[in-house]
């Protein structure tokens, strides 16, 4: 088990350096857009509807991006002032129920996700020139990232269980 912990340990931590720069560079692009479009329509009274389209896009890239990456940092679903007070065992049992049952439910909005990005690929957007599933296959590649490091902490629990200890590798 320490050897599975270990492997996916260092994937994780290389995804979550990929997945931390993603979305450092979406939320540059829209901030930097958004600014634009503030300063363009404070100047001139006008703006351009493709880049507030486009910045819808980006928002909803970058919120399942930073889904990921808060899972990644455990900051998601987290109540530690009931787990501090319980012992080694339940704590940890309890711990790795929730992030099991997490990475359940992040499974089928990958399942669902998916299934609404392909439905939504046909139709175009309304301003700019790609299809709307772009946008919406956001919710599901945020999502599985959301599952790999799901996964890693459920197998980074185990470990720890197993051993007794937290000597596990992790980040």
């Amino acid at each position: 088990m320490n050897k599975i912990a270990t492997v996916m340990s260092k994937l994780t931590k290389w995804l979550e350096q990929f997945v931390k720069v993603v979305s450092i560079i979406l939320l540059v692009i829209l901030v930097c857009t958004v600014f634009f479009q503030v300063a363009r329509r404070t100047l001139t009274g006008k703006s351009f509807v493709e880049i507030e389209e486009f910045s819808i896009v980006l928002a909803s890239w970058c919120a399942f991006m930073t889904v990921a990456y808060a899972v990644r940092r455990k900051v998601h679903v987290r109540i530690e002032v009931f787990t501090e007070k319980l012992p080694f065992y339940p704590s940890h049992i309890l711990m790795l129920f929730i992030e099991a049952t997490i990475f359940v439910a992040a499974v089928f909005l990958v399942r669902y996700g998916w299934q609404l990005a392909q439905n939504k690929m046909m139709v175009p957007m309304t301003v700019l020139p790609i299809k709307s599933g772009y946008w919406y296959i956001s919710y599901p590649v945020g999502m599985a990232f959301a599952c790999i490091f799901l996964l890693d902490n459920v197998i980074q629990e185990m470990a720890i269980m197993i051993n007794g200890s937290k000597n596990i590798e992790q980040s």
